[in-house]
């Protein structure tokens, strides 16, 4: 008796509910794809070069030849060594030019492995995505272990026309990684990437984007939009009323099947 209630009484809303995780899934996979086809359209690895070729200039200068260095002054303020606008211009490698400039540098007499930069700008030609800038109030580098922290509004940016937004960012010259524990936000024309941290492992081989991943497309379809795939997460309200909205047999049933068979 109490199975035949159970199977006959609640049948539709169970099958209603179904289809709603079903198309939650579904949803979830499609947004896994779309950061997947993202992460090759971000430039990170330009990024992280971009970075090293801020220390370089003023910290390894043994390591290549230099093309044109220049600085204003030379002196000691508060047991500092300060160099005033320092700046560096040259071709890598591959003849591709770069340039590099601060408005002061600083080294710690008593802890010359600390080195401190301010307003740095940093501009080097890549080979797809042109010139790229990278802005950053502060940069603070240990020289001792090769890591360097660039605080304070840092920006990057492409002749492309991508953006990409960080409060702070800490690289690893070392494992050649890059950091940040705090909301990255990524502009690429029409589609945006906000994530609250970002996670950059052997020199861009890995990219990964944590906690609560958001991807915004333009113009794009209903159901394009969804929250990160995890246990228990719930994709983003636009999905859910475009669901709720459809008609009956349409897009949540299509999902549905899409998600049974993945």
């Amino acid at each position: 008796m109490t199975v035949a209630m159970t199977l006959n009484d609640p049948a539709g809303r169970i099958s209603t509910q179904a289809l709603r995780r079903r198309a939650a899934f579904a949803a979830a996979r499609r947004h896994t794809r779309a950061v997947h086809i993202l992460r090759k359209l971000i430039p990170l690895t330009a990024v992280t070069l971009v970075l090293a070729l801020v220390v370089i200039p003023f910290l390894n200068p043994l390591r290549g030849k230099l093309a044109n260095v220049s600085v204003s002054s030379v002196g000691i303020t508060g047991g500092k060594v300060r160099m005033e606008t320092p700046k560096l211009s040259g071709y890598r490698k591959n003849n591709r030019p770069y340039q590099v400039t601060a408005e002061n540098a600083f080294q710690e007499i008593k802890n010359p492995t600390q080195i401190e930069l301010q307003t740095l700008t940093a501009r080097i030609q890549m080979e797809r995505e042109g010139w790229v800038t990278v802005n950053a109030k502060t940069g603070l580098f240990d020289t001792q272990k090769e890591k360097l922290r660039l605080v304070d509004d840092v920006k990057v940016r492409t002749e492309s026309g991508h953006d990409m937004q960080m409060k702070t960012a800490d690289v690893d010259f070392k494992s050649g990684a890059v950091t940040s524990q705090e909301p990255v936000k990524v502009s690429l024309g029409e589609t945006t990437v906000d994530a609250n941290t970002l996670d950059v492992k052997n020199n861009g081989e890995l990219i990964a984007f944590e906690g609560r991943v958001r991807v915004f497309i333009r113009n794009a379809p209903a159901g394009t939009i969804a929250g990160p795939e995890r246990e228990g997460s719930t994709p983003m309200p636009e999905l859910l009323n475009a669901n709720r909205a459809a008609p009956a047999g349409d897009a949540p049933a299509n999902n549905a099947g899409n998600g049974k068979r993945q």
